[in-house]
């Protein structure tokens, strides 16, 4: 016990020697050459010396180092509510901080969480909620926040005035909403520049495009966690409506670069760098028909989903993406099979190229044919539609069980 008030007094007279030390009779304590009456607590200094740290508060418990709680008695109407306001005024050519926070595990890493800093805001009725506001001001260049998976103490210099700055990958689960968006493409960064092949037409043809409605899959939030979260709300308006894209497995078959894994083991498309695809494709085909129309011996005719070339002899065979692909179940598969074709079959092989099925075509003109899946295994197939020898084409299939 002695000990103990041993201890109370000497850093009473550590303040007193220091600092002067306020306290009214409200409560209201200030440490310091400045006394703010509107405060609870106060520590100030402006005597114009250099200090490394106002205040500095370190924990090695499992506690918060500092935990501050502002409740308004009405859950907050009107005016503002701050955990920690913080005014610093800026050393020149030094590094300042308003709030410098670490959270580090002696251990790396225990099974706990960190956070470099955790904020919390709601029910402010007639204002706003942040959890964090930040804002950048000034005419000199900055953002207002900063954030990067490396180490970078003091930031580094950013050209332009934004908002927010990211130095690395950044994950946005849920729809992200902007204006317009840019991605880098100067001549000056680029490298090994190289014209696409003529073949994207081709690869574009076999891309499948399907309508889905997305799974609401679990994510894991710590071993603390007492019950199961979810990538998204029950009532997220994503999982209710549906939407439209590519399967990643199927495109890696065909542009692996627009494939990409992430460390959760799932796969992602970079649908952007599609566009330029796109446009070739275009350009291909329109190539194409430039050349048809020079053609002196060209009249067209299209009836219906064909087009009939009457120079020498109709248009060639054509396989269409099988639907639905996925499937469970069956699967049809359209194709066009001109009158003047002999012979024509539909093979089914697996990714090895082994054959696994065929299936002859005894009908002309527009034809489906349907592939049932339940004498095949769960996975990827190929289906090929030959014709007088000649192979007019190869799509895949995917089935699931």
């Amino acid at each position: 016990m002695k000990k103990g008030l041993l201890i109370v007094l000497s850093v009473f007279f550590c303040l007193i020697a220091k600092a002067q030390l306020y306290v009214d009779y409200f409560g209201h304590t200030a440490v310091g050459n400045h006394n703010n009456a509107s405060a609870l607590f106060n520590v100030s200094s402006n005597n114009g010396s250099y200090l490394s740290d106002l205040v500095s508060i370190e924990s090695t418990s499992s506690n918060n180092a500092l935990k501050v709680w502002n409740y308004s008695s009405e859950q907050v109407a009107g005016g503002n509510a701050m955990g920690i306001s913080v005014f610093c005024q800026v050393y020149p050519n030094r590094s300042n901080y308003g709030i410098q926070s670490y959270a580090l595990s002696g251990d790396i890493l225990n099974t706990g969480s960190s956070y470099g800093l955790m904020a919390k805001a709601g029910y402010a009725k007639n204002g706003w909620n942040y959890g964090v506001c930040t804002i950048l001001l000034g005419p000199n260049d900055g953002a207002g926040i900063f954030a990067s998976s490396g180490y970078h103490p003091d930031g580094y210099q950013i050209q332009g005035k934004w908002a927010g700055y990211f130095d690395d990958n950044v994950k946005v689960v849920g729809t992200l909403n902007a204006t317009t968006v840019t991605q880098t493409s100067d001549y000056r960064l680029k490298d090994n520049i190289r014209q696409l092949d003529n073949d994207c037409l081709g690869r574009l043809m076999d891309m499948n495009v399907v309508r889905y409605k997305l799974k609401n899959y679990e994510v894991n939030v710590g071993d603390t966690a007492t019950i199961p979260h979810y990538a998204y709300k029950t009532d997220s308006p994503l999982l209710k409506t549906d939407h439209f894209g590519l399967i990643a497995q199927e495109l890696k078959e065909i542009y692996p670069e627009l494939v990409v894994e992430g460390d959760d083991g799932y796969l992602s498309i970079n649908y952007m760098e599609i566009i330029p695809l796109l446009i070739k494709s275009v350009q291909e085909l329109k190539a194409e028909l430039d050349a048809i129309n020079d053609s002196p011996s060209h009249t067209s005719i299209r009836t219906g989903e064909t087009i009939q070339v009457h120079n020498q002899q109709s248009i060639q065979a054509v396989l269409f993406q099988n639907n639905p692909n996925p499937f469970t179940e069956n699967t049809t598969v359209r194709c066009m099979i001109p009158a003047e074709i002999s012979k024509a079959v539909l093979y089914i092989y697996d990714v090895n190229g082994r054959q696994i099925d065929s299936m002859p075509v005894a009908e002309r003109g527009d034809v489906s044919l349907t592939i049932e899946g339940r004498s095949l295994e769960a996975g990827i197939y190929l289906y090929s539609l030959i014709t007088d020898e000649f192979v007019v084409d190869t799509k895949r299939l995917i089935l699931t069980k």
